[in-house]
């Protein structure tokens, strides 16, 4: 079992803030899938224990090397984002594997945190391979191209997204998302919108927790009920006016903005 000491990172709030869906927990372990291989680990105090991922790819995808302290200082411009920042610091915006987070968040399209969990395991089961680490078991997620059967994509109940996961695959290569990452914001963006089944909201979710575009601002039903009521005065604006607003905001770390945002909102509804 391998150790790293870590400062300003949350384990917990980081897996837990609706950015990643193919986590597991058992007791203080997590397990999280990444593609064809298994990370566990857990945190105690400022260390991270964990196997399945070398130190270095385990900083890269916890943002380990991110200046977290000049982030906060960034969008740190309220009272509100402020308690949600005490509250929940340690929060980091996750390096995921672009082609997994792509279909995970066509899965999201209308859709709660259950059932594109669902989705992604049933898609995983019949399209991957058994793998194990230790005593935990699961299958790999299916590369580009292997998500080839439409009959099979619907059986993992994907309903309506079945079409757009199915479009995804045979359009979609490692090299046009790794390609993503040379592009401005805009472009990039304008780019993922040109795939079936792909939104404003989904393309920024990619954008965001897989590409390293910490100015992407995703809207969701979530953040646009916190953004009007926090800053719109409880007015009703667009999703347009809302990521416009953000942007300008919060500027480039909008996206981690935006994540501590959503924590503060579910917190907000279930005090109620």
């Amino acid at each position: 079992m391998s150790k790293i000491v870590v400062k300003d990172f949350h384990l917990e709030y980081t897996l837990s803030c609706g950015q990643l869906f193919r986590v597991f927990k058992s007791e203080d372990w997590y397990y999280i899938t990444l593609r064809n291989r298994i990370l566990k680990v857990r945190q105690l105090s400022d260390q991270l224990e964990f196997c399945g991922i070398d130190k270095k790819s385990l900083i890269h995808y916890f943002a380990l090397d991110e200046p977290y302290p000049d982030i906060l200082a960034q969008i740190n411009k309220d009272k509100h984002i402020d308690k949600a920042i005490r509250k929940y610091h340690g929060l980091r915006i996750l390096r995921q594997d672009p082609w997994e987070c792509l279909i995970s968040f066509i899965c999201s399209s209308a859709a709660n945190i259950p059932k594109i969990r669902l989705n992604l395991e049933l898609l995983s089961q019949f399209f991957g391979r058994e793998i194990g680490l230790n005593n935990f078991e699961c299958y790999t997620f299916p590369n580009p191209g292997e998500l080839n059967d439409y009959e099979q994509i619907l059986k993992a109940k994907t309903g309506f997204r079945a079409r757009y996961i199915k479009a995804a695959n045979d359009q979609i290569t490692e090299k046009f998302l790794s390609s993503l990452k040379k592009l401005p914001y805009s472009d990039a963006k304008k780019a993922l919108t040109q795939i079936p089944g792909v939104g404003d909201k989904v393309a920024d979710c990619i954008l965001l927790f897989s590409l390293g575009f910490t100015e992407a601002f995703p809207v969701d039903t979530w953040i646009k009920k916190i953004v009007q009521k926090i800053y719109f005065r409880s007015r009703k604006v667009s999703n347009k006016e809302v990521h416009e607003f953000a942007t300008n905001y919060f500027g480039r770390y909008a996206g981690y903005a935006q994540q501590y945002l959503y924590m503060y909102a579910k917190d907000l509804t279930y005090s109620k």
